[in-house]
């Protein structure tokens, strides 16, 4: 099942008693020597195909006559490396051994794909719908090709033709699987509470963030009004970002000089795409946020974070962003949605009764320890449900 209650989409994929007989075969033989195609190996959670530079796979086997197939395709998984981070074990049955398969999602080796199998089918949890292609077709042989081309490669090595007849027949075959241990992992008992999901690139944990702000809203504060700060703004866009209707629109965002993301070094705002927007533009702009802190009593209640100014032939608006990232903030790249240290120096320089609820997620080290997986559930609905608007 998937996170949202729906049946996953699996990929044709055999059986897990067909998948064990095949790589079972391959494990016996590269136990004598190294076979000249794809060599596999039987450790204490079951048969694992060696890496080969672009990938492998795994099968585990589970107490109830259940599997755990897992692994990845390092050229084209389309689950690997998104923004927010994919939760590959969300909506998994209670049946999984979740703690044996956390740490294993936590390793060194990032996953592409992980399918269970339960009363005679595949499941798996619901990718977002540009991910086509998890690997798993590319790296789990969907019948015995992979064995023929092992005694291919060996006929072609010289070896002897005799064994290797020997070797292809069925039972020989069965002989071979049945030299090699069965290993079984004990079923799980429930999703632990807590789990994380791994967040280790910058703009997954920018990414996570931005999420969680979009969900936000924005806190009361006064108002701050018409100031000089923001008719030297508009008046400044009029003049030098003029358009053949008479309106325009700029949104930018702030980026503080300390924020390891920020390749500026210095106090900027950028654009949705993370561009600089140039020094009389960022000064306008530093002048107006100053001008609305100063307005609103300071520190009490922050700075904004994102600013949208809109001329039109009727006037102007200007909207302000201090507690959520907005839906009018464009911006699809995790890197230009949200920046980290920019906002953890904004949030401790306000009083704790005025930060959002987000907040919390910058004191979670989110990059070591993972993203939480119910959060990361909620941002890939929001996300879909976005796309789909």
């Amino acid at each position: 099942m998937t996170a949202d209650g729906t049946p996953g989409h699996a990929a044709p994929l055999p059986s897990p008693e067909v998948l064990w007989q095949h790589a079972a075969t391959l494990a016996a033989w590269s136990a004598e020597h190294p076979l000249p195609v794809h060599n596999y190996r039987v450790d204490e959670a079951g048969l694992r195909s060696d890496d080969i530079g672009n990938g492998w796979w795994a099968l585990a086997r589970v107490q109830g006559g259940r599997a755990v197939l897992y692994g990845v395709d390092l050229d084209y998984s389309d689950t690997v490396s998104r923004t927010p981070p994919l939760d590959l074990l969300a909506g998994g049955p209670h049946w999984l051994p979740w703690e044996w398969l956390t740490a294993v999602v936590d390793g060194n080796e990032e996953l592409g794909f992980v399918y269970w199998w339960a009363d005679g089918a595949w499941g798996r949890t619901r990718y977002p719908s540009e991910a086509v292609d998890d690997g798993v077709s590319a790296m789990v042989p969907a019948d015995d090709a992979e064995v023929r081309a092992v005694l291919a490669a060996l006929r072609e090595d010289g070896a002897d033709a005799e064994e290797l007849r020997r070797r292809g027949t069925e039972e020989a075959r069965a002989t071979a699987v049945r030299g090699i241990g069965r290993p079984e992992l004990p079923a799980g008992s429930g999703e632990p509470a807590g789990r994380r999901v791994p967040c280790p690139l910058p703009e997954q944990y920018a990414g996570v963030l931005a999420g969680a702000m979009r969900a936000a809203a924005e806190a009361e504060r006064p108002l701050p009004g018409g100031s000089g700060a923001e008719e030297r703004l508009v008046a400044w866009l009029r003049a030098h970002r003029p358009s053949s209707e008479g309106s325009g629109t700029l949104a930018a965002a702030f980026a503080d000089g300390t924020d390891p993301g920020n390749r500026y070094r210095r106090d900027v705002f950028l654009d949705e795409q993370g561009w600089w927007l140039g020094e009389e533009l960022c000064e306008l702009l530093a002048d107006l946020r100053e001008a609305d802190a100063a307005a609103a009593g300071g520190d009490t209640y922050g700075r904004w974070l994102y600013v949208r100014v809109e001329i039109g032939a009727d006037g102007v608006t200007v909207d302000r962003a201090h507690d959520h990232l907005p839906p009018w903030w464009q911006a699809r790249h995790g890197g230009a949605m949200a920046w980290p240290g920019t906002l953890t120096r904004e949030m401790n320089r306000r009083p704790p009764h005025r930060r959002p609820a987000w907040a919390r997620l910058l004191n979670e080290d989110i990059p070591h320890t993972g993203a939480p997986a119910e959060l990361c559930a909620v941002l890939l609905q929001e996300t879909e449900g976005t796309r789909a608007r």
